[in-house]
């Protein structure tokens, strides 16, 4: 019995994080004709430094943070949803039950933390943009 849930776990979150990454593949496509768009706009507003940039440190690492907080959601929803399917195949066993309670109350636990730290490092670095533009 063992086998199997582990099983079923490592192909829900392999489907899961299929699902993922192929979302973070096909968005990269509307963002480049946005960015387009834009540096046509700017092109015709007069402005000739439009995408020269490179990236700075920050935006790198606001983009890794961003897809890091991608991939742990999407690890707190495998986790959730495997507590609702061990939930839903406890035939009735009260200890099975508790178990996926726990399961399911912990995996949110660590989603509100998750959510958290996010809004925190986000004040932060808010904080530290406003204090360093002006």
């Amino acid at each position: 019995m063992k086998k199997r849930n582990l099983k079923l776990i490592i192909l829900a979150f392999l489907v899961i994080a299929s699902f993922g990454f192929s979302y973070f593949a096909l968005s990269a496509a509307p963002q480049e004709q946005v960015k387009t768009g834009l540096d046509v706009t700017a092109g015709q507003a007069g402005i000739s430094d439009a995408g020269s940039e490179e990236p700075d440190l920050a935006n790198i690492l606001g983009l890794v943070v961003n897809y890091l907080f991608g991939v742990i959601g999407i690890v707190f929803l495998t986790f959730i949803l495997i507590g609702g399917y061990l939930w839903m195949s406890a035939t009735g066993n009260e200890d099975r039950i508790k178990k996926a309670k726990t399961f399911i109350l912990n995996a949110l636990f660590g989603l509100i933390t998750v959510f958290m730290a996010y809004a925190l490092v986000w004040l932060i670095l808010n904080a530290l943009k406003g204090a360093t533009l002006k």
